[in-house]
């Protein structure tokens, strides 16, 4: 779970923690941010693929491809907001040449998965973050509405003899908002859901893929039997000397 939105209130002391407020800064942050980065993005990769088809503009490839890859570590920072930065890991260019640089930089799989992030993400992403939001900033307004219900326009529906015209009264104003502290834990907890959610997202798409051989190579590191490490100790107790003048040790039957 992610470091800052965890919280150990209650639901109906939910509202009154940091957890929620943050992630409605996550998330009305992306709104913003992501956006910007979505547009940039989609220009950077349409920009590139048409000048993939000339070749004196080929040097520019790499430029889209940077401007990509600023933006997806704009993205990574941003998970600072709530939990810590999100790691990262490119293919190094290991071949001379600008074919080969270029060759490495496109196929690059965490270059792939940034445009995945950045262009093909951001329509469901924003639509979640932006229903979260609208319940949690709606609970909140209908929660402090009998403060400014005297500013509500009376015209129409919100005219005395409309349809909301009972919110233009105290009486109106204070039933709405009685209903929104009952609603408001449950927005708040709307909000965490969808926060983690958004970072469970971004974290699988924008960090470096697992090892599958990480803990065969952490049996291997460690000292033992199976250690590949040179000189690795051995656990074993030495016999008395053979008349070969070997010794063995215990239960392993390897000679000393």
């Amino acid at each position: 779970m992610p470091e800052r939105l965890r919280t150990r209130a209650s639901l109906a002391g939910l509202p009154l923690s940091a957890a929620p407020w943050l992630a409605a800064g996550y998330l009305a942050s992306y709104l913003l941010v992501g956006g910007a980065l979505f547009a940039v993005a989609t220009a950077a990769f349409l920009g590139g693929v048409v000048l993939s088809q000339f070749t004196v503009t080929v040097p520019l490839i790499i430029c889209s491809v940077w401007v990509i890859r600023g933006c997806a570590q704009v993205e990574r920072g941003r998970a600072a907001l709530v939990d810590r930065p999100i790691p990262y890991r490119y293919s190094e260019v290991t071949e001379p040449g600008l074919p080969a640089h270029i060759r490495t930089r496109c196929a690059d799989p965490a270059f792939t998965r940034d445009c995945a992030y950045l262009i093909l993400l951001f329509p469901p992403l924003l639509v979640l973050d932006l229903f979260a939001l609208v319940v949690w900033l709606g609970a909140l307004g209908c929660l402090t509405l009998p403060l400014w219900y005297p500013a509500i326009g009376v015209s129409g529906v919100m005219a005395e003899d409309g349809m909301f015209g009972w919110l233009h009264t105290l009486p109106g104003a204070l039933a709405l908002a009685l209903a929104a502290l009952v609603l408001l834990p449950f927005a708040a907890r709307l909000l965490l859901v969808t926060a983690r959610l958004h970072l469970t997202v971004a974290q699988a798409v924008l960090r470096p893929p697992g090892d599958p051989l990480a803990e065969a190579k952490g049996v291997l590191d460690r000292p033992g039997p199976l250690s590949a490490v040179p000189g690795g100790r051995r656990t074993g107790i030495p016999t008395e000397p053979t008349e070969n003048r070997e010794t063995h040790e215990t239960n392993t039957g390897r000679a000393g």
